[in-house]
């Protein structure tokens, strides 16, 4: 029987390219952003499903709270932003986009109705930030800067004594 037997499979070449001799990886991992088509869509970054779950359940100020950890504005928010959110949700294929900034609307007037406060900042760090422009941005960055301990300075290149003075007046 000195006939090679043609069933097993030929052995690997092991003295000659010796770099490919063990185990390869030729394909890299993709990563997927997963996160959910209206949160996305929001251009202020909210967490929108962990809100409305609370607002559901009829825990309006937990939902506020969670609304506010991302956006110190939601009644503002919800009658000046142009809602993309709500064009990507998967809700319309079925019926109807859920209506994102009429519940943040809400839970905004709620918290003013209720007088739901801020939670206190926490220790401040001694560190000193200058926030330039009290428009709706300027005061979005100076409550995330104060919630991380930061002291802002708000005496300085400021434009007017009024916030949002030249929406207000035009100048």
């Amino acid at each position: 029987m000195s006939r090679p037997i043609r069933d097993l499979a030929p052995l690997p070449d092991l003295l000659h390219g010796a770099a490919f001799a063990g185990p390869l990886r030729t394909r890299r991992p993709v990563y997927a952003d997963l996160l959910p088509p209206c949160n996305a869509g929001c251009p202020a970054g909210e967490n929108i499903q962990a809100w409305l779950a609370s607002t559901r359940a009829g825990e309006h100020e937990r939902a506020w709270r969670q609304l506010t950890a991302d956006n110190p504005l939601p009644a503002i928010h919800g009658r000046v932003c142009y809602h993309p959110c709500e064009s990507a949700c998967n809700r319309a294929e079925l019926d109807s986009s859920v209506s994102i900034h009429s519940v943040e609307r809400f839970l905004g007037d709620l918290a003013l109705d209720r007088g739901w406060r801020f939670d206190p900042p926490s220790a401040r760090t001694g560190k000193r930030v200058l926030v330039i422009g009290a428009g709706p941005s300027g005061l979005s960055a100076a409550y995330h800067l104060a919630r991380r301990g930061r002291t802002r300075r708000d005496d300085a290149l400021r434009h007017s004594r009024v916030p949002s003075a030249p929406r207000r007046t035009g100048g």
